[in-house]
């Protein structure tokens, strides 16, 4: 499967580059970083997926994919932005993109939007001239496995109750005002490393907002910030969600 990449910052589209050399099976047609460039790549080079930024410069990626779906282009499109605006949501989701992910994602994330586009590639490539109804189930009805739900003491694999009460009593003490992983290290006396883990378990259950910008030696640095006082209140008398 080829991809072409559209994305103008320079680190996210290294990091874009060096996630896609880790997936077997997907091949970098071409990078740029405008829509002009990418409209020029895409009369000339065969690209089945596209990696597409919203905002580019004076563009928006929508604008891309508005004209790729005019022109009836067999491309399959995931967005990766830092737009989560539910207009632009809406409309990514009327315009039939394939998948959705906003900065900052991580590589499991990453792998799993681009397998999927694999499969389907792969997928509508071995379809007959004439599709039996078993092959149409097997492309449009595929979900992602569902795993059964959490009960409410569970925790991801490596996190410990009372390690994440202890983050999160250090993270509600911070009276609603952004804070860093450093922050809550130095106050917890936990390492680095291991605050992350629990606050990127609360940023996933909806606890924490992270958001993220590049730093002066190009790695990124993260915030966070309570969303649900309430529950990050209960996490850090219990380490676990009420029954």
């Amino acid at each position: 499967m080829r991809v072409l990449v559209v994305e103008d910052d320079p680190m996210v589209m290294r990091l874009n580059v060096e996630f896609l050399n880790r997936i077997e099976g997907i091949d970098l047609a071409a990078q740029c970083e405008d829509l002009p460039a990418a409209r020029e790549i895409l009369a000339r080079e065969e690209v089945d997926l596209l990696l597409l930024d919203v905002y580019l410069r004076e563009h928006n990626g929508l604008t891309l994919v508005r004209d790729l779906r005019r022109q009836a282009r067999d491309i399959q499109i995931v967005l990766i932005t830092a737009a989560s605006e539910m207009e632009t949501v809406r409309e990514a989701k009327h315009l039939g993109v394939s998948d959705y992910l906003v900065k900052p994602f991580e590589f499991e994330r990453f792998r799993e939007a681009l397998t999927r586009c694999l499969d389907t590639h792969q997928r509508l490539s071995r379809l007959p001239a004439r599709a039996h109804q078993r092959d149409l189930d097997a492309l449009f009805r595929r979900e992602a496995t569902v795993a059964p739900p959490a009960r409410p003491g569970d925790l991801p694999k490596g996190l410990t109750a009372n390690s994440l009460s202890q983050v999160a009593r250090a993270a509600a003490e911070q009276a609603g005002a952004p804070f860093t992983t450093e922050t809550l290290s130095e106050n917890t006396g936990m390492s680095r490393v291991s605050v992350r883990k629990y606050l990127k378990h609360l940023v996933d259950r909806g606890v924490l907002e992270e958001s993220f910008h590049y730093g002066q030696i190009g790695r990124p640095s993260f915030t966070y910030r309570c969303l649900d006082g309430e529950t990050l209140a209960m996490l850090g008398e219990t380490g676990a969600p009420a029954p």
